[in-house]
């Protein structure tokens, strides 16, 4: 498959890693309106003049956007009615209504189109899964995620935390991976109840810290916190419990734990998996080697898609994407009315 970026920054360069360490895929150009990054990106692939250009150009199967979050449902919609198949970095757009439209289109054009939650791969988080699908730790009873780092010191660029541009704070930011891994290991939300706080950095329409209850399936319930003000630096955290035990995904550095018995209150079993190989290399090479090898694995999973095959992993769909944004939307509508909101039934 023969892979076009549209956009030149971070998150497009570790794309690049991705799709050159990927087998069946190959970097075929790229588009930034920065003619000098998107030259550095290239090497020796095209640099197109335009998006317009890349996505006309027929020896292009597919396209990953990795532009702001404004102008995702434009450059997707434009994509898919070219005929590519569509990987569209989180969040999917700032509005609900906007990934309506890209899902619509998807269906219209038959083409694939996924969103880049690569926290998904991460070894500890397909650890955690398998936990609960083997029945390990029981029947699912809870599940509840934190994720954190130091606010703006973060940002490369004001638009980060741009209400226009992003969509939200937080929620939109680290935050979208934490909704999304949450509603993923609970096995789906059906109402949201949840509380915005800005009184830290007091940006425009902007959250800095968010709390979440979700309510899902066979009486399963989610609480999430997704924060700018972690102090002590960037790291996320997934637990599951069940009546027979709990496991634990956590991240950087990448661990895992599991806690098993017979029974409720039972001896406990103690198993941790600190992946020493990923720490060493994330040692010598940066927080990019992770992001890197799950991206490929995700890329691997997109183009199965593409071919009319099953993915070997728990790619993102489109309708994973519209859930995250509506599990947000649906925050700030509780924080605002005190009340709790009802999900979608269908997508």
């Amino acid at each position: 498959m023969r892979i076009g970026l549209i956009g030149a920054g971070s998150i497009a360069n570790l794309r690049r890693r991705a799709i050159d360490n990927t087998s069946d895929a190959i970097f075929a150009g790229v588009f930034d309106l920065d003619p000098a990054k998107a030259n550095a990106l290239a090497g020796d692939a095209r640099v197109y003049d335009s998006a317009d250009a890349l996505l006309s150009d027929p020896e292009i199967d597919a396209v990953t956007i990795c532009t702001p979050p404004d102008s995702h449902e434009d450059i997707a919609i434009t994509a898919l009615n070219a005929g590519k198949h569509v990987i569209v970095e989180k969040p999917m757009a700032n509005t609900l209504e906007g990934c309506r439209r890209m899902i619509e289109k998807s269906r219209e054009t038959n083409r694939i189109l996924t969103i880049g939650f690569n926290h998904r791969y991460f070894p500890a988080i397909k650890e955690l899964k398998a936990a609960i699908a083997s029945g390990a730790i029981g029947r699912l009873s809870y599940v509840r995620g934190f994720t954190g780092h130091t606010g703006l010191s973060e940002f490369k660029s004001p638009w980060m935390y741009s209400k226009d541009v992003m969509g939200g704070g937080t929620l939109f930011d680290n935050g979208i991976h934490l909704i999304d891994l949450v509603q993923y290991i609970m096995g789906g939300a059906t109402s949201v109840y949840g509380q915005t706080t800005s009184a830290i950095w007091q940006l425009d329409r902007v959250e800095d810290n968010a709390f979440a209850i979700l309510t899902g399936k066979n009486n399963v319930i989610g609480t999430l916190h997704s924060s700018w003000t972690e102090w002590k630096g960037y790291h996320f955290c997934v637990e599951a419990y069940g009546d027979r035990g709990m496991a634990r995904a956590y991240y950087a550095p990448m661990q895992f734990s599991l806690i098993t018995m017979e029974k409720p209150g039972g001896r406990p079993i103690r198993k941790r998996n600190f992946y020493l190989p990923s720490i060493l290399r994330e040692k010598l090479y940066g927080w990019e080697y992770t992001a890197a090898k799950t991206l490929s694995e995700e890329i691997a999973d997109f183009i199965s898609l593409a071919n009319g095959q099953q993915p070997v992993g728990p790619i993102a769909h489109a309708e994973d994407g519209y859930r995250s944004i509506e599990i947000s939307n649906s925050i700030y509508h509780a924080n605002e009315n005190k009340c709790s909101v009802q999900l979608t039934q269908s997508i």
